[in-house]
Formats: structure tokens, C-alpha cells, sequence
């Protein structure tokens, strides 16, 4: 277990032992920094500045590494980010936990964005679409590990993740996998430099999904069911994505639905066999906005947004008619429901440049109204026994429910010298319903030289329940849960090698549970602490070869922390042998994670994934023409998510073997 004391050793000496190490000019090292540090961001403070010299540490996925490392889609890519694990539940709804936060266990924990717009449902926290969003309409993924609502606002408790698609040239894909898998997308764009510009990005996906056969579910004895048998992981998804921009203008629509089977069922009783898709979620955005300039130093940028998501789930499996009290298994019990929410914002930034501070400002007004929320199941209401007939039951929240917000930001980057900056800053969100929330930060970085970057930063985050939480709640209201983080950081640079230090301390309070005795329901349960220590290196060996790694320790003190894991590695291996081939390896490794208070299983395993890769360009000696296939689960493990107590005793594996991808993509 890591303790403080073992912490503040590992950084110290770090630090201690490269500030020793030989140094060559500072201009030719500060050089050699910026060209490998050439990744700008606005997510940490809205002003663009290289990631590596904003507070806290981002992690930066360009393009490049997304498509060299044999990923298919966002998921797949987050789960190399150090500190951060992915996680799927019994319905196959992916998420993450970042630092032991969210995941399969919690709602979502980290603010999301499509090219910068939040798609986050205020019903859920989080949404099922974005993870699925294939690696060919990305251009690059933006993620801030830790509290993030000084700038983001609600939901950037854990973590803050932007995904930034392609907007510009031209190019196609198409791709096969051993899984019944095919995929196809395509990017166009049109207009002249100065005048107008347009973009299209499409993507489209389906995918059968492994032969994966579950144990037993949790049925009642002496009640047969269809468990241990096969899951229904099929998966589809589409995506359209256009951007136009005029002078000072710029329009956004994007499109996404993410259809799949539902798995181990949402009671944890396997669904009879099928192939078909039951859960069907879908988002759709639209944004306009217009930059605008007052002076030389100040400047600003006006916009209105909306976005509606939708959760469809067609004949969803919930027992068979035993279990409910019926007589025979051919009278299952199926349910029909819809939940849509439409979120309308419009709100104003000022940037002012004033020599040695950079101010910001922003002021946001939102409203968030349910528009559909019904259910219907072959039961009847009155006894809850199985019906030949549908009959209507309340939906997944209250269809009255509605959630209006004003925010205001206000920031201050502030150069003490050429080499010293200060940021301040300081969120207030204002909800009709839930009352207020202060998100303050305060953060230093000190460029102490062309090798050492030094960072320390105190901010506060805080997620409000959800529209189911807080429609469900044992108590008349919740507070919303905050996260106070106290964070130190060292970036090392000398060469080809990059070293980065993160040392973490953070107290949870109010946390949201839900308690499953009588009565039932959500409420704050209290507080928690915890610290971690995160290690990264990426190093340029030769011009063949290269690597990166990361070390993430993390440790919950008083109470233990369902789900999360006391460490975790991951490593990357580049080999070049031609200017044109690239191959790669992945190794992910997880230490044991604690189980759920009252659950009789030991922990759930340490768990190691290692995949392997090849990039091959201008094949056929056509310029443009990429070939590119990766092998997933190489040492042919069972790969499995931690199932919940008194549910799938052997949890939930979604891979069960060594899978094969296939990929031509042509981008002149």
C-alpha cells in the first residue's frame, strides 16, 4: 500500500537525481523541449498553452499514436492513460474510473466533450455514445486526471475528457474483424482558405462480438433460466459530424448512436439467446457561435447550443416468469422504455490580455427539461404479476423533472516572471433546484530550467446527483459531492526522454450511494480520502525504437474503495524497421480490486492484457494507402469486468481469446 511518506520519496528522488544528470546548452535543451512538446491545449485554463505547461496533467492522444496503436475506438485508447481503467456493467454500458473514481460501481465521474461541447446527461452523468467513437474521425483526445469544475463546472469531479474530431482533408477506411466485426468511415472537407470552410466526418461500425459464455446469473434456486449460456454483446454505432465556419462564424451538428445486446441482463438473469440489438442510445448537438474582437486586448466569443440524448431499450429482458411469481419460463418477462433529455445553454467568454495577466471570464445559462420518460412491462401493476399485455409503469425518472443553472467563471493567469506563472481561478454554479456550488483553484508552474517544470495546484470539484439520484433519494434533497485535490507535478526533459511525476491527495465528501435495504434509495454517505502517485516516461531509444510507461499507485485511507485497484502498469513498445512500418506493442497490467462489503468472493484478480500491432504506409507504392491490423488479447486471456455481489459469481468477461483486426485506409 502506498503511504505518503513512500510517495514523497519516489518524487524526491526523481527530482533529485535528474536535476543531477548532465545537461548540454539551455537553448539547444529548451529547443528540443518544445519541439516534443508541441501539443496545445485549451481544456486546463481556455488560453492556448502546450499541455506539458498548463496546471495538473493532461494526457494528449494525437492522431498519430491512435491510429499506430492498433486502437479502434475511444475505449480502447483511454485504457493506455495513466490512472485510468476501463470498465463495462451487466448491460455492456462503458465508462471509466479515474483514480478509483467511477466505473462499473458509481455513476459517471468525468466531464465529457465532443469537440468541446458537453455531452454529458444530466439523468446519468455520462452518456453511452462518445466511448464508442471510432479512432479514424479523431483528430485528438484531451484528459485532464483530477478535478476539473474551476473551468468545466459540474460533472468534472474526476477527470475532464475532450475528444477533438477531424475537420480537415479527405480520406476513407474500411475494416474487418475475426468477431463478425466491419467498419467504414470517411472525412470530407470543402471551401477555400479566408472565405468559408466545411467539413464532414462519418463513421459506422457493427460488430457481433466474441462467443462469450456467462456462469450462472443470479437465479433462484430450483428456477431454470437460460444461465450459464451466451451473451448477447453485439455492438453497432454510427456517427456524422459537420463543421462550417465563416469569418468570425462557426456552426456544429453532431450525430451519434451506439446500439449493443444487453449482455448479463439488467436484473444480473442472462437474456435468452439473441442477436439483436435491445439498448439503443443516441445524442445529437447542434452549436453556433461568433468570435468577436473589442480592442487589441480584448477579445470574445458569444454561443448557443442545444442537445438532446435519448436511452431506447426494446424488449429488455427482466426474468422469467417464475421468478415474478408465474407458472412457466415461455411467459418472460420483457420491458419497453424511453428517457429523452434536451439541454439548451447559451453563454458568453472574454479574453483580456493585459501584459503580464491573461483574464478570462465566462457566463453560462442552462436548462435541462426531461421530454419523454416511460416504461411498460408484461406485469400488472396492481399485483406484479406476470400479464399477457403490456401495461405502462413509472419511467426511468420523473417526466416533470427539470434542472435550470447560471455560471460564472472568472480566471487569472498571472506571469510573475518569464519563467513563473500564477492561476487563479474561481466557479460559481447557481442551480434553481439543487442551490450553489463554489469551484475554486489556485495552481503555480515553475519552468525552473529548459529540463524541470514544476507544478503544484489546490482546486475543489463537485458533481451533482443525477436526475435519477435525486429523483430517488431517501431524503428530501442531496448535496452534491465534492472532491478537494492537492496536487504536485514534475515534467523532466533532456533529449529524447520524458519523464513526468504526479503526486495526489484528495478528500471526497458527501458521496451519493444507494442503499438496497428498506428504505430504499440515494443518499450521502460521507466522506473518504485518498493519494496516489503517478510515473510517466516516454523515451526515444534509436530512430527504431521507442517506448513509454506509466506507474499509477493509489491508496483510500479509513474505508476501503469498491472497484478500484492499488496499482497499475501500462507500457508501450515502438518498433520502426522502415520509415513506412511500424509495429507495436501494449501491455496492460492491474493490480487485485476490492470487492463490495458483504461479498464472499476474494478480490477480483490481478489482470494483464497485452495486444500487438502493424501500421504499413504507401502499400502498393500508392501515396495515401495505409494498412493497418492489430491482435488483441495476444496471450489469450479471459478478460473480465468485476461483476456486483450476488450476481455473476465468475463477474463479467468480455473477452475470452485472441481477436484479429483489419484495417485499409486511404488519405491522399
Amino acid at each position: 500500500m502506498l503511504t505518503r511518506l513512500t510517495a514523497l520519496f519516489f518524487i524526491l528522488a526523481s527530482c533529485l537525481t535528474l536535476a543531477r544528470a548532465q545537461e548540454t546548452s539551455e537553448a539547444d535543451e529548451l529547443s528540443q523541449f518544445l519541439e516534443l512538446l508541441n501539443q496545445q491545449t485549451t481544456l486546463a485554463t481556455n488560453s492556448r498553452l502546450n499541455a506539458d505547461f498548463v496546471p495538473g496533467m493532461i494526457s494528449v492522444l494525437d492522431a498519430e499514436k491512435l491510429q499506430g496503436r492498433g486502437f479502434r475506438n475511444l475505449w480502447e485508447a483511454l485504457a493506455t492513460i495513466p490512472g485510468v481503467v476501463t470498465t463495462m456493467n451487466e448491460t455492456g454500458a462503458r465508462s471509466v474510473s479515474v483514480r478509483g473514481l467511477g466505473g462499473n460501481f458509481e455513476p459517471g465521474k468525468v466531464k465529457l466533450l465532443l469537440n468541446s461541447k458537453a455531452v454529458n446527461a444530466s439523468a446519468s452523468a455520462t452518456t453511452g455514445t462518445l466511448y464508442d467513437t471510432p479512432v479514424e474521425q479523431i483528430e485528438r483526445v484531451e484528459f485532464i486526471r483530477g478535478p476539473g469544475s474551476a473551468i468545466h463546472g459540474e460533472f468534472a469531479y474526476a477527470g475532464v475528457l475532450n475528444v477533438i474530431t477531424r475537420k480537415q482533408g479527405q480520406g476513407f477506411s474500411s475494416a474487418l474483424a475475426s468477431e463478425g466485426g466491419a467498419s467504414f468511415s470517411g472525412l470530407l472537407d470543402f471551401g477555400e482558405p479566408g472565405d468559408y470552410r466545411a467539413s464532414l466526418n462519418l463513421a459506422a461500425s457493427q460488430n457481433d462480438g466474441e462467443d462469450i459464455n456467462s456462469a450462472a446469473d443470479r437465479s433462484p434456486s430450483g428456477i431454470p433460466g437460460y444461465a450459464p449460456g451466451q451473451i448477447n454483446n453485439r455492438r453497432d454505432f454510427v456517427s456524422a459530424i459537420i463543421d462550417f465556419e465563416a469569418g468570425q462564424w462557426q456552426a456544429l451538428l453532431q450525430l451519434q448512436q451506439a446500439r449493443r445486446g444487453d449482455h448479463f441482463g439488467s436484473n444480473q438473469l442472462l437474456p435468452p439467446p439473441s442477436n439483436q440489438n435491445i439498448i439503443a442510445e443516441s445524442l445529437f448537438s447542434a452549436a453556433l457561435s461568433r468570435e468577436f474582437r473589442i480592442d487589441e486586448k480584448l477579445a470574445g466569443e458569444w454561443s448557443v447550443s442545444a442537445l438532446s440524448i435519448s436511452s431506447d431499450k426494446d424488449n429488455l429482458f427482466l426474468g422469467v416468469a417464475p421468478v415474478f411469481g408465474g407458472f412457466t419460463n415461455e411467459d418472460d418477462i420483457y420491458a419497453n422504455s424511453r428517457l429523452t433529455e434536451q439541454r439548451l445553454e447559451t453563454g458568453v467568454k472574454l479574453y483580456y490580455d493585459a501584459d503580464d495577466h491573461q483574464l478570462f471570464g465566462q457566463l453560462v445559462y442552462a436548462h435541462v427539461s426531461v421530454k419523454e420518460s416511460s416504461q411498460s412491462i408484461n406485469l400488472d401493476p396492481a399485483t406484479n404479476l406476470p400479464s399477457p399485455t403490456m401495461n405502462a409503469f413509472p419511467g426511468p425518472v420523473d417526466s416533470s423533472q427539470e434542472r435550470s443553472s447560471i455560471s460564472l467563471v472568472l480566471q487569472d493567469e498571472y506571469l510573475i516572471d518569464d519563467d513563473l506563472t500564477l492561476t487563479t481561478g474561481l466557479r460559481l454554479d447557481d442551480y434553481q433546484e439543487i442551490g450553489n456550488s463554489l469551484s475554486p483553484r489556485i495552481a503555480i508552474v515553475w519552468r525552473r530550467s529548459a529540463n524541470h517544470i514544476f507544478k503544484a495546484q489546490l482546486a475543489r470539484a463537485f458533481r451533482p446527483p443525477s436526475l435519477i439520484e435525486s429523483g430517488g433519494s431517501i431524503n428530501s434533497s442531496i448535496d452534491v459531492e465534492i472532491n478537494d485535490t492537492i496536487e504536485f507535478g514534475h515534467i523532466y526533459q533532456q533529449g529524447d526522454r520524458l519523464l513526468r511525476n504526479t503526486l495526489y491527495f484528495s478528500r471526497l465528501d458527501n458521496l451519493i450511494a444507494f442503499q438496497s435495504t428498506a428504505p430504499q434509495g440515494y443518499h450521502n454517505s460521507g466522506k473518504q480520502e485518498l493519494s496516489g502517485y503517478e510515473f510517466e516516461i516516454e523515451q526515444l531509444l534509436s530512430a527504431q525504437w521507442q517506448y513509454n510507461a506509466s506507474l499509477s499507485l493509489q491508496n483510500y485511507h479509513g474505508v476501503d474503495r469498491v472497484g478500484a485497484s492499488p496499482w497499475m502498469v501500462k507500457v508501450g513498445l515502438d518498433y520502426r524497421p522502415a520509415s513506412l512500418t511500424r509495429l507495436g506493442l501494449q501491455l496492460i497490467a492491474i493490480g487485485e480490486r476490492e470487492r463490495e462489503a458483504g461479498d464472499s468472493r476474494a478480490d477480483f484478480e490481478q489482470s494483464s492484457q497485452l495486444d500487438a500491432s502493424l501500421e504499413q504506409r504507401e502499400i502498393f507504392g500508392i501515396n495515401g494507402l495505409s494498412f493497418r491490423s492489430a491482435v488483441h488479447n495476444l496471450l489469450n486471456k479471459r478478460l473480465a469486468h468485476p461483476a456486483n455481489a450476488a450476481s455473476y459469481a465468475d463477474d463479467y468477461p468480455y473477452s475470452d481469446g485472441t481477436t484479429l483486426w483489419l484495417q485499409l485506409a486511404y488519405q491522399p
